[in-house]
């Protein structure tokens, strides 16, 4: 089985081109689910979230408030370091898990944060990944994503955006690049080419 490690900055198209590949009957593993189930109410990982940052990350319900704990975070890189180094072995345990019970040809591990800010592809994510696709997309239309999609500042946006690795350090380990600086169609037929790609190379694995 392939393994693609698809990545890319906040806000730069991995859901869509998720979608793509899901509409192609590709196996998707998205971190970012793993999380939320992981750390879903009444999860005993909660109280190490509460011990740690305090009451101010939880909703009355007693569920995560992700905002909160993103105010936090993205702008402490010690609290930031802190979560990562907490929940990221979780993470990865789980998608294991998940990719040991997959037959497809390949399986597409969407994870935003593959790359850390030194640039490099920790040993619990790279044991996981053949290839590393990356999407490409330009800071500005990151910017005004964000900013229409969450609610918040330029400054805000800037901060979570600082608090991952650079487009550049991303570009430098990518095996697979796609372009989203265009229109969707173009998005689309990229994610076409590329899903024909890895079939190919699935099979010779």
């Amino acid at each position: 089985m392939l393994k693609i490690g698809l990545t890319g900055g906040i806000a730069s198209g991995k859901s869509q081109v998720c979608r793509y590949f899901i509409e192609l009957d590709a196996h998707i593993i998205d971190s970012d689910k793993v999380a939320r189930e992981l750390f879903k109410p009444k999860s005993s990982h909660l109280e190490t979230l509460r011990a740690h940052f305090g009451h101010s990350i939880f909703l009355s319900s007693g569920e995560l408030d992700r905002k909160a704990l993103g105010k936090i975070v993205f702008t402490d890189q010690r609290q930031l370091d802190w979560l990562n180094h907490f929940t990221h072995p979780l993470i990865s345990t789980e998608m294991k898990r998940q990719l040991a019970n997959s037959h497809s040809s390949y399986v597409v591990l969407d994870i935003p944060l593959l790359i850390d800010k030194q640039g490099k592809i920790p040993d619990h994510l790279n044991s996981l990944i053949d290839r590393v696709l990356v999407i490409n997309t330009k800071l500005e239309i990151q910017i005004d994503r964000i900013i229409k999609r969450d609610k918040i500042s330029k400054k805000e946006a800037l901060n979570i955006i600082d608090a991952q690795s650079s487009l550049q350090q991303k570009l430098k380990l990518a095996d697979d690049i796609i372009d989203n600086n265009g229109s969707l169609q173009s998005l689309k037929q990229q994610v076409n080419q590329f899903h024909e790609q890895y079939l190919t190379q699935g099979m010779q694995v």
